[in-house]
């Protein structure tokens, strides 16, 4: 849709908030960004992955779907509580996390800093 190429060209690689009503493509607008955001990766910082932080199991679920269908070529990694840690390795381009699990996440494991992600997404901000 015209207006959601729109909204991913004035993003750019700036900080924003985005706020689009229900079924307007906010995930097709997240998943750009990501996209773009990983093709743009400078070689010295290949390794670093996007994060998606979503509030619930349920959309952590459907989230990565939606991202890996948009992506297909990339990797994508849930996280949720209780599972185990994602691997060490670069071998995943974003993890889709719920942010308290990532929250322990990253207070287990030092990898996981926010410099280490090229763009981080937070779902249903409010």
């Amino acid at each position: 849709r015209p207006y959601q190429k729109t909204v991913v060209k004035k993003v750019g690689t700036t900080n924003a908030i985005i706020k689009m009503p229900t079924g307007s493509g906010k995930t097709f607008v997240a998943a750009e960004l990501i996209k773009r955001r990983l093709l743009d990766r400078l070689p010295a910082h290949r390794h670093r992955a996007a994060l998606f932080l979503v509030p619930t199991c349920d959309l952590m679920e459907q989230q990565s779907d939606a991202i890996q269908e948009w992506m297909p070529r990339h990797a994508i990694v849930r996280y949720k509580g209780g599972a185990s840690t994602p691997p060490l390795d670069d071998s995943y381009d974003v993890i889709v996390s719920t942010p308290q699990a990532f929250l322990t996440l990253q207070s287990a494991v030092d990898k996981f800093n926010w410099g280490y992600f090229c763009i981080v997404i937070f779902d249903e901000v409010h």
